[in-house]
């Protein structure tokens, strides 16, 4: 079976999930549909009640998973020269040595990968420069920007079979991206093999659109869609508690206009 959730915003996208999956238990094939990747940041009341569960339960906060996927604030300050050299130089080290992400982390997938003689090769680096290079053509193509598992020049590794083949739960979870270049604006579709979303989807969602912000700044587009598909979904705390939080988010005082992807 397969369930489609369409909403204007990742908050919206990602309360209605998991409505449906406290009724229906874990779950194949969860598709979010997020109209206006544009709007989708988070206000801050709803940042403040779902980091302070996540607190209570010793997970991440949500910027936190957000940075694994995209580093924005490095972006924020310094450019792509943040994400493609500070950090993976400077930044990972540190990050690697937490625990929780001791597997390494996506964006770190995302811009460093040895060829086979060992050279490095930036991923995102040279899909973004086909991108612009195709935008320079009458004719552009739509989807011919993948970044996946599989070995070639616009690739991502997000899985490494030698690495990942033996771990059976944590990451990473996010198998594939697909970009397409389509009406003016960069849509961002992500492949998930297993989420969890109770502690991950709401920084997931946050940093893919953090993501899918560059690649469409770097180009000049619009930002498009973003679409999650999550092949196994899955609720990992009590439904009491996961109904309390949802209840609080709905009916949460003093409500804010969402902001720009990259504010928070």
């Amino acid at each position: 079976m397969a369930k489609l959730i369409e909403a204007d915003t990742h908050l919206d996208a990602w309360v209605e999930a998991v409505e449906f999956l406290l009724a229906a238990g874990r779950s194949l094939n969860v598709v979010l549909a997020i109209k206006h990747a544009q709007r989708s940041g988070i206000d801050s009341a709803a940042v403040g009640i779902i980091d302070k569960f996540f607190e209570t339960e010793g997970q991440l906060p949500i910027h936190t998973v957000a940075e694994t996927i995209f580093p924005a604030s490095q972006y924020r300050t310094h450019g792509l020269e943040g994400v493609f050299e500070i950090y993976p130089d400077k930044i990972y080290p540190i990050i690697k040595k937490h625990p929780k992400v001791s597997w390494g982390t996506y964006v770190y997938r995302l811009v460093r990968r040895p060829d086979a003689r060992g050279n490095k090769l930036n991923p995102l680096k040279k899909m973004i420069d086909k991108m612009n290079d195709e935008l320079t053509h009458t004719g552009t193509k739509i989807s011919c920007y993948e970044l996946g598992i599989a070995e070639g020049e616009y690739d991502l590794p997000l899985y490494f079979p030698v690495e990942d083949m033996s771990r059976r739960m944590g990451g990473p979870c996010l198998s594939h991206l697909s970009f397409k270049l389509f009406d003016g604006a960069v849509h961002l579709t992500a492949l998930y093999r297993s989420h969890d979303y109770t502690y991950k989807v709401p920084g997931n969602l946050l940093g893919l659109a953090r993501l899918q912000d560059c690649v469409a700044r770097e180009t000049s587009q619009r930002i498009g869609t973003l679409v999650v598909h999550s092949t196994y979904a899955y609720i990992s705390s009590t439904k009491r508690k996961i109904h309390d939080l949802i209840r609080r988010i709905r009916f949460r005082e003093g409500k804010e206009d969402e902001t720009h992807v990259m504010v928070h």
